[in-house]
Parts: C-alpha cells; structure tokens; sequence
C-alpha cells in the first residue's frame, strides 16, 4: 500500500523528543526520513536497552521509520553536505536554538536561498521573537511557566511537581505536522515552501484554552482542577483502587449500582449542594462500601449502569486492555538486537489505511548506519566516503 506521504523526503536536524517526534510522524505516514545524528547519538543513553548497542527507551520512542546518518556539522565540510540533504529534502526539522543557526547558516533564510520548495520547521521553546526567543527550555519548566503547576495547586497547598508524562513534547509535533501539511497543500498552488513554527510555550496555552481565556473588567477563571469536594478514588478489598465521581447527575444511577439506593433519596445527601457540604461524612461512607468488593467488580457494576469509572491501572495493564487492543492503539514489532518492543501506535486512524499499515516499516536505526547509503545516493564515490570518514566529518 502506497502512504500518503510516500513522496515526501525530511531531513531531521532535531533531537530529543518534540522535534524527533515531528518526523517519526511523518514517517509514519511513509516520507522517506534522514536523521541526523552528531558523532555522540541523540538520546541513545537515555534509558539503554541492556545488550543493545545504540538502543534507548528515549531513543525508540521518537525515532521509528527514520534512516540514521551522523554527520558532524561543526565542519565546513559536514555544512556542505547538510545543504545537499537540504537540496534533497521537502522538509526540514530544526529545533537548535535560534543563535545556533544563525552562526551556522541553518535559518530559514539561508536554506530557501537553496531550496526555495523547502517547508522548514522551526520547533523552539518559547517562541522566535521576544527577549528570550533564544533560551533553551524543555517540558518540565513550560509546565511552571504556562500556569500548569500552579493551576493543579491543591487548596491551601504547594504547587504539584511537574509531570513527566511530558504532554507539551508530545503535543507539539502534532501542532508541527498539521502546519506541515498546509504548508504542503499551498506549495501545490504556489510551487514555495515556507516556514512553519511551533514551540512548546504556546502549545501549553493552546492545551488551557479554558484555563487562559479572560474576560477584561473581570476576575472570572475557569479552575484547572475540578472542583470536587469529595475524593472519588478509593481503595478497594483486594488493595486495589478505582476511580469512581459521584456527585454528579448520574447520582441515582450511582447508588443503585452500589447496592445503597437509601443513599439517593438520603435528605442529607439529596441535592448536589448537599452532596458537596456533606462530602466528609459521604466520603467516608462510600469508601467503607468500597472496601467491601474487589476493584474489578465495582468497576463491572458500575458501568452496567453506565456510570464513568476505571480501575487505576499500571502501564502493564493498559497495554492488555481490551479497548486498547481492539482499536490498535499498541503494536509490536521485532526489534533485531533487541526483540519485541511495544508501541503507541500512530493515533489518527484513516478509512483507506489499515492501522497495521501505520506501524514500524522498518528498523529503528543503528547510529550512522545508513551514512553511506545516503551519501552514495547524494553522488558520492566510495573514495570520497573514505575520506570524509578519515577527517571526521562523518562516522
């Protein structure tokens, strides 16, 4: 099966997780993607697979589908061969910090005056303009400064710790590919490329629409946390604990399903107002009959009634869970090294394209593996690979 983006070429400059995420993507949905690696690796110590050389937990998630080149562009020669990857490519990924490329001719600017088809994505952390347009960031300080941490600030308590599900990395991309793909629906019409830009502080804010959202003249704010005066987690008889809200409207429904429908016409506990100036006293109710049953079995009662409630599940569980299973949101592949290794699978599911044919179409790279190959298809001779390896511009 032909993928939609099987014609398109990226050279990915990028490393760490936001960038290299933006062409995984991409070839996922089948662009012919060369990264870019420095003599070092990019991310291939970050959490190594025992046994596998150049293999990372960081290094697998973000860079499937990709072919692997290590080039050393600190070198005038390795900048030549960076501008013929450029003539090469469609696209280009960038997330080295705005001064870097200026000093390096690797701006917007410099690679259109070669490729004027180019669409360059610029990934940053806080944006290309402004005093601190160049200031290297990452997820964990966007959370502090995004209003994140101090919106899931408990009452009266210290602000949370960051998260290190590390959402703004993993939503930028998707930001990135969307603008890629306009950008390549008006090159169709215009025969120009152009750049498109994306950093990690405005996609916190697009991620709190709600949250960021004022009215001029008022104090009014929607809270980040929800505002319940009630735990609706508790711990179960087999130590297991489930997620359970009730003070809502399925309130009848809830407390049939628990076996106490005493509780729904209760004149302590009729109203939602009552529900939240009682919380203490239910609380403690609801979680003594809780403790009566294993968390499994409340979870079937309760969504028998069709009440919203999940079992807190470990990451082992959800890769089993049997929704997770029937919509191919995890595949597998056979990893020569390594061995099967389990994947988020690419997320969008298209009526034309198999979800299995959206998964890993070939190895994850060894570093520079692919070096040669790329640079004989860029014209060089074996000679003159030789060479470029012996003055260590490549490796």
């Amino acid at each position: 099966m032909t993928l939609p983006l099987s014609d398109i070429k990226v050279a990915d400059f990028s490393q760490g997780l936001a960038g290299p995420l933006v062409s995984m993507h991409m070839g996922d949905l089948g662009a012919d993607v060369i990264k870019l690696e420095p003599p070092e690796g990019d991310n291939r110590d970050m959490m190594p697979i025992p046994g596998a050389k150049d293999m990372s937990i960081g290094f697998i998630t973000v860079n499937r589908n990709k072919r692997s080149m290590v080039l050393d562009i600190t070198k005038p020669k390795g900048c030549e061969l960076a501008y013929a990857l450029v003539r090469w490519a469609d696209v280009v990924v960038m997330n080295m910090r705005v001064g870097a490329r200026q000093r390096r001719g690797l701006t917007y600017e410099d690679l259109a005056a070669v490729n004027p088809r180019l669409i360059y994505v610029s990934v940053t952390a806080y944006g290309e303009l402004g005093p601190e347009a160049d200031l290297g960031g990452v997820d964990i300080v966007v959370q502090a400064r995004a209003g994140d941490q101090e919106g899931r600030r408990p009452p009266g308590g210290p602000p949370p710790s960051p998260t290190n599900m590390v959402h703004y990395d993993m939503a930028t991309p998707w930001l990135a590919l969307s603008g890629i793909l306009l950008a390549l629906r008006d090159r169709e019409k215009t025969g120009l490329g152009q750049k498109v830009e994306v950093n990690l502080l405005q996609t916190a804010l697009a991620l709190q629409p709600r949250q960021m959202t004022r009215i001029a003249g008022s104090d009014l704010a929607f809270p980040a946390m929800a505002p319940r005066s009630t735990p609706s987690t508790y711990l179960c008889s087999d130590g297991r604990y489930i997620f359970a809200p009730s003070l809502g409207e399925r309130w009848n429904g809830f407390c049939q399903a628990m076996g106490l429908t005493h509780l729904a016409t209760d004149p302590r506990f009729d109203t939602l107002e009552k529900r939240v100036q009682g919380a203490k006293e239910l609380s403690e109710i609801l979680a003594g009959h809780f403790a009566t049953r294993p968390a499994a079995e409340w979870e079937a009662l309760l969504k028998a009634k069709g009440i919203g409630v999940s079992m807190v599940k470990t990451y082992s569980e959800v890769h089993e869970d049997p929704q997770v299973i029937a919509n191919h949101m995890i595949i597998q592949y056979e990893q020569p090294g390594v061995g099967l290794v389990k994947l988020v699978n690419f997320p969008v599911r298209m009526s034309g394209i198999p979800a299995n044919e959206l998964g890993v179409h070939k190895p994850f790279p060894t570093k520079g593996e692919h070096t040669d190959e790329v640079l004989r298809e860029l014209g060089h001779t074996p000679q003159e690979i030789a060479s470029l390896r012996a003055e260590g511009v490549i490796a």
